[in-house]
């Protein structure tokens, strides 16, 4: 008798950490807008990533990073996936915008790692950069480990101008 309550106990508190552990996230976001202006700013957006074997399911809709200034750093990071979480992005509007110089501007869309799964959906994706000595780096729906992911992306682009900056575009690699 003393055995088989020990055994439930067991088999109900492993079964509710289980089931605790796993978590679904679902976020519409429309028309949301960072503005910064200055020197030695940062500027971040974190909008439904997903870790351990966690679900996220974003739409994201008109979403505005603006940013201008010297020395500054901007980031967003969307739907991006490690461990076994899974994540759907649908993206449609996503800009960035960055003046000025010995700027940063990073966009991470839909990446997984690990064993993690991720579905990107990206329409209408531009970032825009202007100044000197600027960093200016994208990535969309790439994989490493074992981790999978989707790409479907419409309309990307990367805008630059001024000396001495650079570009990259990262989109459905695996590692």
């Amino acid at each position: 008798m003393k055995l088989s309550k020990i055994a439930v106990a067991v088999i109900l508190a492993t079964g509710f950490g289980v089931a605790f552990a796993q978590s679904t996230t679902n976020v519409d976001l429309i028309n949301a807008n960072q503005n910064q202006s200055g020197a030695l700013n940062s500027q971040g957006a974190n909008v439904g990533n997903a870790s351990g074997s966690s679900k996220s399911n974003v739409t994201s809709i008109n979403q505005n990073q603006n940013q201008s200034g010297a020395l500054n750093n901007q980031q967003l990071n969307m739907g991006n996936t490690s461990g076994s979480a899974t994540s759907s992005v649908t993206a449609i509007n996503t800009n960035q915008n960055q003046s000025g110089a010995l700027n940063s501007q990073q966009m991470n869309l839909g990446n997984a790692s690990g064993s993690a799964k991720s579905n990107v959906t990206a329409i209408n994706t531009n970032q825009n950069q202007s100044g000197a000595l600027n960093s200016q780096q994208m990535n969309m729906g790439n994989a490493s480990g074992s981790g999978k992911s989707n790409v479907t992306s419409i309309n990307t682009n990367q805008n630059q101008s001024g000396a001495l900056n650079s570009q990259t575009l990262n989109a459905g690699n695996a590692q």
